[in-house]
Formats: structure tokens, sequence, C-alpha cells
């Protein structure tokens, strides 16, 4: 896998994925009450994205209960699994993406 994507697209590709990652916490997260805790800046960030929230265990149980793959961080950290080998773009739209609806699941 490492062969045929080449290691220039691979060193490339997490600070694509976390660029899409911030942006669509900017615009689906942070109104929900989401806080980014990863550095905002590529390559200071690295490749790896994480937002808090209170009730971010509750999140991230119900995201890995529909196949999403995030990590929690106690006490308030969730971080999507930006793998440069396997995610996509595409892929990553999902965790964000279901937060509106999340949030309507997730108990108070």
């Amino acid at each position: 896998m490492l062969e045929e994507a080449g290691i220039g697209r691979v060193r490339a590709k997490p600070a694509a994925l976390t660029g899409v990652a911030v942006a669509l916490y900017d615009e689906w997260l942070a109104p929900l009450g989401f806080t980014l805790t990863s550095l905002r800046r590529d390559p200071a960030r690295g490749g790896q994205v994480t937002v808090s929230h209170p009730k971010a265990a509750d999140f991230a149980d119900i995201l890995i209960d529909d196949g999403v793959i995030v990590g929690f961080r106690a006490p308030d950290g969730v971080r999507p699994d930006l793998s440069p080998l396997s995610t996509s773009s595409t892929e990553l739209w999902a965790a964000p993406g279901r937060a509106p609806v999340l949030a309507t699941e997730v108990p108070t």
C-alpha cells in the first residue's frame, strides 16, 4: 500500500485531512459547543485533530456504534482516525456530519 501510494503523497495527506477536519469543525461542531483542542495551523498540528465537549464519551460511543472510527481521550476529547493510507476526505465527513443528529441523541 505504501509503495503504491508513494511516500510523498503519504506525507502530504495528513495535512490535507486535518485541514478538512478543522474546516468541518468550524462549520458543524463549533456551533454545537465543541472546542478545537488541537492546534489550528498546519504543520504545527501534525496529523491529528482533537475536539472537546462535555459529552465527548457519549458522542464517541455513538460514532463507534455507527461504524465511525474515533478515539475518546479523557476527560472530554474525541479524535477521528485520520490514517493517511486508509482514510479519504469523503470518509472524514462521516464523523462531523453526524454531529447535528448526535446532539439530539446524547443524553443531557
